[in-house]
């Protein structure tokens, strides 16, 4: 097995071309990848079109549009609304000749504000090495067993990826916190996962400031709604500080 999520194939037509190996496999089934390694390829194929040291990503919203299969798929993405100071972004995942995700992202310019800078919310403690957390371990699959898990007292869970995203690269920051956000939805869950499926088509994350380093932590929460439909509100952090924030749309299920 390629010891990455996806294992490059090369380019035809526009596309790049990928295998997504068992380490995207989601908790959900065995024949389908977990949120975060789709919305982290989408949101490569965005990052490195056209990109600047003049300009960041500031926000990112992936639409997962059914199952998203392993093996081969192919990913492209374009520049819908061009200009100086911000853009908006558009790529998409294909697999058997069907779109099954897609992601817009609105890539901003970036100037000096270091005098103003602020956050609402305060800065999360990394735990120690050593202190890995026993969280996911009902949630065992590919994706959850790839990443290094630590969670605090305060209950924030600290997510390090071990794999590349694609073999042979470096992850940017930004692909390295859309590798991780997905979890919210496992870190915020309030129903057990063997009475009810609680499935995100969508995650949607806004980034105030560029993560530093490996580790991203999550903390989050989810709202249960009387008819079948959930949301799942986090905080995304850094060993600095906040980072961001982020939002799932939930299909709530008896199991």
């Amino acid at each position: 097995m390629t010891e990455a999520y996806f294992e490059p194939l090369g380019t035809g037509d526009g596309w790049e071309i990928f295998r997504a190996t068992p380490h995207t496999v989601s908790a959900w089934g065995p024949d389908l990848q977990h949120g975060a390694p789709p919305s982290a390829i989408l949101t490569r194929a965005m990052d490195r079109l056209e990109r600047t040291d003049q300009t960041r990503i500031a926000r990112v919203t992936v639409d997962l549009l059914g199952p998203v299969p392993l093996g081969e798929l192919r990913t492209r993405a374009r520049v819908v609304r061009p200009g100086r100071r911000v853009q908006l972004l558009e790529s998409e995942l294909e697999a058997g000749g069907r779109v099954v995700a897609r992601a817009s992202a609105w890539r901003m310019a970036i100037g000096d504000t270091a005098d103003v800078e602020q956050s609402a919310d305060r800065p999360r403690e990394l735990p120690g090495a050593g202190q890995n957390s026993s969280f996911f371990d009902r949630w065992t699959s590919g994706y959850i067993d790839s990443l290094e898990i630590r969670e605090a007292v305060d209950g924030t869970v600290w997510a390090r990826p071990t794999l590349p995203l694609v073999a042979g690269e470096e992850m940017t920051p930004v692909e390295r916190v859309m590798a991780v956000a997905d979890i919210a939805n496992g870190v915020g869950a309030v129903l057990e996962p063997e009475q009810w499926r609680f499935l995100n088509t969508d995650v949607v994350s806004h980034l105030h400031r560029r993560p530093v380093g490996e580790w991203i932590g999550v903390t989050a929460n989810a709202s249960i709604g009387p008819d079948g439909v959930g949301a799942t509100a986090g905080t995304l952090y850094d060993e600095v500080g906040a980072i961001g924030h982020t939002l799932q749309a939930l299909l709530v299920e008896r199991a």
